[in-house]
């Protein structure tokens, strides 16, 4: 009996540790992003030379090492057990759906078999963002919310446009290199063609739409030697920490800034001195006839209040929102928002919300309903995540139509227009109140997406669906033949 050359016996190896390693340097907080685009062929070619559980143990394996690169971060910020599952989950949904790829290639025999992959993907990453506590955190559009022309897509399909076409490049590499069938290598070759390169046509074209109408300057201000008050109960602090906002907000409305942003939890508040706290923004607002939208502490109550207030340029209160999905662990014990908040800010019809309520689509689209022309959102961030967690907040931005203004403590000062370009950015800093001074186009408060929903992830799981089922058939009649 002929033995394999030993190189062919490591190729599963090699595929697993390229896979794993592809992914760890192109996921993650950062990473070389492009190489997404890749890092699955490996995994997807060598599973139709070995059998199905060797493929799914594969998958498993390479998943599991692309995941390490969130270890560091995740266990600063969660349990063991929270950071465990948050490695195997994926890397259990990878495997399943490179199994599917590779049952759909080696029984189906069409050149369209390829789509299980993007298909399955898609569909995995939107169940579970509907009902993962953290959203469409860890999705791998996110790793792509640079690349202006792609991003437009979720303005039609919702994020999950992105997935399919991130996911679409590398099953279409794969597939066309596992056929022997010129006309199967064309067709693929067409699909990946049309829709990558159609996607970018597309997002070209939104992106020179004219946008030359009113814009409104807007100010933000950070301060990172602060944010220890958040929790303190004393007037005092609560006061200098207050006060030096207001003094940076000052200078904001010197350079003509009509409306500023604070951000999240920028002082604890009591009952004692709440009273206190909102008259000083009250009469900051109304001396320097700016708006002005505030994150705040509420503790010495129970639920707490992690909630933001939004003042007119007269000083009145115009409302308050809490934040609709605390951090699970972090923020246990706060009073969880149920409603959006839409007031119309220096004339312009708004939306609030609170950082983390960004990596919710379903929620954010609320606002998009709502014909919300600019979105104002007070957050605070953990310093090596400000990349990731502002272009999060991006793509509600191309997905609902409206520009977007988000101040972050230990993160990004971010302003960008309704198709997510950066307008003006800057880093937080403990040294001194960061500022940004910027103009910004509202949006149009328009978008397919806005009005139609979620349809283009039902679209991919009424796809897989169709799939398993013709597989499930073509293997089923082939075991009724072939019993043995």
């Amino acid at each position: 009996m002929v033995q394999e050359p030993t190189f062919k016996r490591f190729l599963p190896v090699a595929a697993l540790l390229a896979t794993g390693g592809l992914f760890f340097f192109s996921t993650g907080l950062t990473g070389i992003r492009p190489l997404v685009l890749v890092a699955p062929v490996p995994v997807l070619l060598i599973a139709q030379r070995v059998s199905r559980r060797a493929a799914t143990l594969l998958a498993f394996l390479a998943s599991c090492v692309g995941g390490l690169n969130l270890v560091g971060y995740l266990s600063r910020l969660a349990p063991t057990t929270f950071v465990v599952l948050s490695i195997l989950l994926p890397a259990l949904a990878f495997a399943l759906v490179v199994v599917a790829f590779r049952d759909a290639i080696l029984h189906l025999r069409h050149p369209m078999a390829f789509l299980a992959f993007p298909v399955g993907w898609t569909a995995y990453e939107f169940l579970l963002s509907t009902f993962s506590p953290h959203g469409t955190a860890g999705s791998i559009a996110y790793t792509q919310a640079d690349v202006l022309p792609l991003i437009q897509i979720a303005s039609l399909t919702g994020i999950q446009g992105m997935t399919f076409v991130i996911t679409l490049v590398p099953a279409g590499i794969a597939a066309g290199m596992l056929t022997r069938d010129r006309r199967h290598f064309l067709a693929i070759f067409l699909v990946v063609l049309i829709v990558g390169f159609g996607s970018l046509v597309y997002g070209w074209i939104r992106l020179s739409s004219d946008r030359s109408g009113e814009s409104i300057r807007v100010g933000l201000v950070a301060n990172d030697s602060t944010v220890r008050y958040y929790e303190s109960t004393d007037r005092e602090m609560a006061r200098q920490s207050l006060h030096s906002y207001l003094r940076a907000a000052s200078v904001l409305a010197a350079r003509g800034a009509s409306i500023i942003v604070l951000p999240e939890k920028i002082v604890g508040v009591t009952e004692a001195y709440d009273r206190e706290i909102l008259d000083s923004l009250s009469a900051f607002a109304r001396n320097e006839h700016v708006a002005i939208v505030a994150g705040l502490n509420r503790i010495g109550v129970y639920p707490h209040r992690n909630y933001a207030v939004a003042l007119s340029a007269d000083g009145s209160i115009q409302g308050e929102y809490d934040k609709a999905y605390p951090i699970p662990g972090l923020e246990t014990g706060y009073q969880t928002g149920t409603r959006i908040f839409t007031p119309k800010i220096a004339g312009i019809p708004s939306g609030i919300a609170i950082c983390k309520d960004m990596d919710f689509p379903e929620w954010i689209r609320n606002y998009g309903a709502a014909r919300t022309q600019m979105m104002i959102v007070p957050a605070w961030d953990f310093s090596v995540d400000a990349w990731l967690h502002s272009r999060m907040a991006i793509l509600r931005s191309a997905e609902n139509g409206f520009a977007m203004v988000r101040a972050a403590n230990n993160g990004y000062l971010t302003v960008t227009d309704d198709a997510g370009r950066v307008v003006g950015e800057a880093a937080s800093s403990d040294r001194s109140p960061v500022m940004l001074v910027c103009d910004v186009h509202p949006g149009t408060g328009r978008t397919f997406y806005a009005g139609a929903g979620n349809w283009f992830a039902w679209v991919n799981l009424a796809a897989l669906l169709v799939l398993l089922v013709a597989v499930s058939r073509r293997l089923a009649r082939r075991f009724s033949t072939h019993p043995s």
